[in-house]
């Protein structure tokens, strides 16, 4: 599906290099998981902020599940920011997203 669009997924997790190369791993995931331990990435995008977590009854500062849309020019063209660490876009929105936003893929 993003493959015959040219685009290439990065999944950007902030859990040790060791634990993701087991996920990884044992879950045959074929998208390159890069480790932000101490969230250096998420702070940058301005991800990291408190938000509902432990069943949802309190805040924690975590990196908050977030998808960006990157040109080949190096320009953010769609942002999607979760509100809690279950919000994600579906495939479908963002090969919609893929399709609206990216000239000639």
């Amino acid at each position: 599906m993003f493959e015959k669009r040219n685009i290439k997924l990065i999944s950007i997790a902030s859990d040790s290099v060791r634990l993701l190369t087991k996920f990884k791993e044992e879950n045959n995931f074929a998208v390159d998981i890069i480790s932000d331990r101490g969230a250096k990435i998420a702070k940058e995008y301005d991800v990291y902020w408190f938000a509902p977590g432990g069943g949802k009854k309190y805040k924690i500062k975590q990196a908050v599940p977030s998808k960006f849309l990157i040109s080949k020019e190096r320009e953010i063209v769609w942002t999607y920011i979760g509100k809690d660490k279950t919000d994600r876009p579906s495939i479908e929105l963002m090969t919609e997203v893929i399709d609206t936003k990216i000239k000639n893929p």
